[in-house]
């Protein structure tokens, strides 16, 4: 309230002016400069408190009449909020697992419990929470570009490897706890295992025949080193896609590698060649030794079954001389005279026609 000491005195700020009734007026009720009295602090303050008292009541809307009314609405508001409140923070709790994914429950930051898919239930926010995890997606992280992939051979070389690493997760609580940037420790892990292999083979494998072998080295090495971090990762493949030497000599190795699998052409050709030929000739040898023999058996037996007629020849001849001496000749002159033309002759009258059997014999067996 302004000082007042119903005095007519003076106030904590010095005289103030009287006005028309007597009254003191404190520095908030002098006059302005166009002779009017300013608000009475009092009137604004009990008109203050008047507003609120009706705000209370209800009858900031409606007045006095609306004091009822607004009471009972604001209470109703009031329980529905917080039903709704209650229900959404519930829902929370509420979660769907993929096919592919396993969820990771939490309780107060702590590990709890794996979920398989499907809806799930737990404790709402920020009681539990929980962290999906793929675990039967195949991701994949190139290694090797530029300086990083070029790697130190067994024998002292130096080969340029660019190469693909396959994984997913298999235990999503440890790829949760155990692994802080699971990208960047694989390609660390991969680099590392792909060096150590490399460095203890020679070049020539390495960018020829040895890229599967180096796979499945860098494969095996890098899985023992995930174990042991229990990283909760499966390495499922690892495809080479380059092995070549660096840029300044690929040229004179790609030629000593084209002369290499010229000289396995020409080797597979001649190889080729042999077996085709070496078989046929030992074939046509053993056709031969096999007719040579059987020659020999001819030749054996019609000199054998000769020498048998001439010893019955004999035999006949030292029982009856001239008969088989008669019998031998006929046989000759048979033998002779069958195999030419026969013409018969008269000396007395000349030539004479003759019937030729021969010919009619040779033309019948034509």
């Amino acid at each position: 309230m302004p000082w007042n000491d119903n005095k007519g005195g003076k106030g904590p700020w010095g005289d103030g002016p009287t006005g028309s009734g007597g009254e003191d007026k404190s520095p908030w009720g002098r006059p302005g400069d166009n002779g009017q009295q300013g608000p009475d602090l009092e009137d604004s303050l009990r008109k203050m408190q008047e507003k609120f008292a009706n705000r209370r009541k209800g009858g900031g809307r409606g007045g006095k009449g609306g004091k009822g009314s607004g009471g009972g609405f604001n209470g109703a508001g009031f329980a529905l909020f917080a039903v709704i409140a209650a229900v959404g923070w519930v829902a929370t709790g509420v979660f769907q697992v993929n096919e592919q994914e396993q969820a990771v429950v939490l309780r107060f930051g702590e590990y709890h419990s794996t979920r398989g898919p499907g809806f799930q239930l737990r404790f709402p926010d920020p009681i539990e929470t929980h962290q999906i995890v793929p675990v039967n997606k195949i991701q994949s992280i190139e290694v090797g570009s530029g300086a990083k992939g070029q790697m130190l051979t067994g024998d002292a070389n130096i080969v340029d490897i660019d190469f693909k690493v396959f994984w997913k997760v298999s235990n999503p609580q440890d790829f949760l706890f155990n692994v802080k940037r699971p990208v960047d420790m694989l390609r660390a892990v991969a680099e590392s295992s792909m060096r150590e292999v490399v460095g203890k083979r020679d070049l020539v494998p390495i960018i020829s025949s040895g890229r599967d072998e180096v796979a499945a080295s860098v494969l095996q090495l890098m899985q023992d080193t995930l174990d042991s971090y229990g990283a909760g990762i499966q390495i499922t493949e690892i495809n080479v896609a380059k092995s070549d030497p660096p840029a300044e000599v690929i040229d004179a190795f790609r030629d000593v590698r084209n002369a290499g699998q010229d000289k396995e052409t020409t080797i597979n050709q001649a190889k080729a060649y042999a077996n085709n030929v070496v078989p046929r000739a030992r074939g046509e040898a053993e056709k031969l030794l096999q007719e040579a023999e059987a020659y020999r058996s001819q030749v054996i037996s019609v000199a054998t079954g000769e020498a048998e007629r001439f010893r019955l020849i004999y035999e006949e001849y030292r029982k009856a001389p001239r008969v088989t001496r008669e019998r031998m000749y006929l046989e000759t002159m048979e033998e002779v005279l069958g195999r030419s033309d026969t013409m018969i002759l008269d000396g007395d009258s000349g030539a004479l026609p003759y019937l030729p059997l021969d010919q009619l014999r040779r033309k019948e067996a034509n």
